[in-house]
């Protein structure tokens, strides 16, 4: 599982918390709009944004504590921010604390319950701490609203690897390579699919 967390963690800053590239530009247009308003409040809302890319950066490089960091200062700025909540709860479980990781990400929720960006990071979240059942309901969260999700489609694949089920488990992951044929070469380094090497419909949808 260690191997995917980077490649998670740059999509999550590509599209904007883990959801797909529609969203990321709306986050985009979002920030560039929030920061070039005129407004007395202008230059707080660039400095609220600014920590909150630093968050995401950080995150994506594997800085798991920078992540932490900025994104607590962007809370500290906008204490009603999701997507801060968001970030710095997957870093935090990605640093090794599960439960306030959690905590954030359910804090997240709470505060706009229709991030989906956030159902992603929860159902990550969950995976570390090893519920798996709570993951993939969080995953099939995010495929109801982007069903072409290729890393929740993924992430469910490997949960049924994890589980013992094993046409399940390859009926989700022939989904995400046929969404996404990069997750061929992922699939083939990861513990989650190592016992699946022998098999023959693994070795032909990634192709060893």
């Amino acid at each position: 599982m260690r191997r995917i967390l980077p490649i998670l963690a740059l999509l999550i800053f590509i599209s904007g918390c883990g959801v797909n590239q529609n969203t990321n530009n709306s986050n985009t247009e979002s920030n560039t709009t929030s920061s070039s308003t005129p407004s007395q409040d202008s230059s707080k809302m660039t400095y609220q944004d600014n920590h909150l890319v630093a968050a995401k950066q950080a995150l994506s490089s594997g800085d798991y504590a920078k992540a932490i960091e900025e994104a607590t200062a962007s809370i500290k700025d906008n204490p009603n921010s999701s997507e801060a909540y968001s970030v710095r709860g997957f870093a935090m479980a990605l640093h090794g604390d599960t439960a306030k990781g959690l905590a954030d990400t359910k804090k997240a929720y709470d505060l706009d319950p229709n991030n989906v960006a956030n159902y992603y990071n929860m159902a990550m979240v969950y995976k570390l701490q090893g519920q798996l059942n709570d993951s993939k309901q969080w995953f099939e969260k995010v495929l109801e609203k982007d069903p072409s999700n290729t890393w929740s489609v993924y992430g469910i694949a490997t949960i049924y690897a994890d589980q013992g089920d094993d046409t399940k488990a390859l009926d989700w992951l022939e989904k995400a390579i046929n969404i996404n044929p990069s997750v061929k070469a992922v699939a083939a380094e990861q513990d989650h699919f190592e016992r699946f090497h022998n098999n023959m419909r693994f070795k032909t949808l990634v192709g060893l």
